[in-house]
């Protein structure tokens, strides 16, 4: 990635923007079937609201859609508006491309859209990870929900005893963009760190970090290392005890309900206070030097409002509006909004592309047992804060 954050980034200084004046463009990932159509009639809806400005949309996939928004930035091509994952918007925010904002959410849902005091983009749809239980396999066992870690580890191991058609873990496979938030909540929770409060060196070497590394790959021990979809089929399925996941396995649970009980827990540290979770999702960000920029802050306040984006949220079938007084009748829904209010995103750097990379590649090295956790994570660190030195000198 490197390529990206470099050469490209440095020619996005000198973008310029192309199109008519009345006319935003508008870049989004939203294409499947149930989604794709609310997003129209948003846009719909907005242009009544707005006569005489339009709105053209550009969709994106997830394969390639961030490769594709820097290069339109190098070819001084960029949209006015533009869907970003909560991980990116640093990066873009660090190369002085993004327009100051101001969100009518609450501050801590900004906390990925901010960078250097200031905020870069507008919470639009949020999600965190959740421990789903297997309440069946639980019972086999003579248990409830675990408490602490050590209660965690115990029921997990437990029902990984039950037979080899069980497992008492679930634990992702390096899968892009899926394995480090997996593994976060459980470093978060054990009072480690990412990166220390200036950003400018890893903390993944830190006794909190190696413990909870430790205990995670004695999970992964008691358990089935997998593909996020089959390690979710596997629980559907009756088969996993406890998976990490996000909203949208609780959606395809209730699509078709499973033959056993579940619940979903929120993370807890290992005494079992509660817990910290990685805190994802999507933001709308503008481009600072578009023509459009004030029709573009339109669009976003419009469609981040609290009803638009539930509507949103309601046809993907997982996450939240950014807003704080939401108030469901489901306990499993409410379990995710509390951990939603205790969840955290990555630290925002310009270059987390790359130490996302590197955090993932260290999971997976101790997962399959290429080192100790105090070795691979001191590795990691020291690759770390060697990139953080090459970024700080590039300035």
């Amino acid at each position: 990635m490197k390529w990206i954050t470099g050469f490209l980034l440095a020619l996005m200084a000198c973008s310029r923007p192309q199109g008519d004046s009345n006319t935003i463009q508008f870049w989004q990932f939203w294409t499947d079937i149930n989604t794709k159509p609310v997003i129209e009639q948003l846009i719909s809806e907005f242009e009544q609201e707005n006569p005489g400005l339009h709105v053209k949309v550009t969709d994106l996939t997830w394969a390639n859609g961030h490769d594709k928004i820097v290069i339109a930035f190098a070819a001084h091509q960029p949209p006015d508006i533009m869907e970003l994952g909560s991980d990116w918007i640093a990066e873009f925010a660090a190369n002085d491309l993004l327009a100051d904002v101001n969100p009518a959410t609450p501050d801590y849902y900004s906390y990925p859209a901010k960078w250097n005091g200031r905020n870069f983009a507008y919470p639009w749809l949020l999600d965190s990870r959740y421990l789903y239980y297997n309440l069946d396999l639980l019972k086999r066992i003579g248990k409830g929900t675990p408490r602490n870690w050590n209660e965690l580890l115990s029921d997990c191991r437990g029902i990984d005893s039950l037979g080899e058609d069980y497992f008492g873990f679930g634990a992702n496979s390096a899968e892009r963009h899926r394995l480090y938030k997996k593994f976060l909540p459980f470093l978060w929770s054990n009072g480690g760190q990412v990166l220390n409060a200036t950003g400018d060196k890893s903390e993944l070497d830190s006794p909190q970090a190696i413990e909870a590394l430790s205990y995670y790959l004695k999970l992964c021990d008691s358990g089935l290392i997998e593909s996020q979809r089959r390690i979710e089929e596997y629980f559907r399925d009756g088969k996993i005890g406890v998976v990490v996941s996000g909203g949208w396995l609780l959606q395809r649970l209730k699509k078709t309900p499973p033959n056993f009980e579940y619940k979903i827990g929120t993370f807890f540290t290992p005494s079992g206070d509660k817990g910290i979770s990685f805190l994802g999702g999507e933001y709308l960000a503008i481009y600072k030097n578009s023509p459009r920029k004030e029709a573009a802050k339109k669009l976003a306040e419009f469609l981040s409002r609290k009803d638009n984006a539930g509507r949103l949220c309601d046809a993907a079938g997982f996450g939240f509006p950014p807003y704080a007084d939401l108030n469901p009748a489901d306990s499993n829904i409410a379990a995710e909004i509390a951990q939603l209010s205790h969840s955290i995103s990555n630290p925002p750097t310009p270059i987390w592309v790359d130490i996302e990379q590197d955090i993932e590649d260290a999971i997976e090295a101790a997962m399959y047992g290429h080192g100790t956790a105090r070795e691979i994570l001191t590795t990691a660190s020291e690759t770390i804060n060697a990139k953080l030195r090459s970024n700080e000198s590039a300035k």
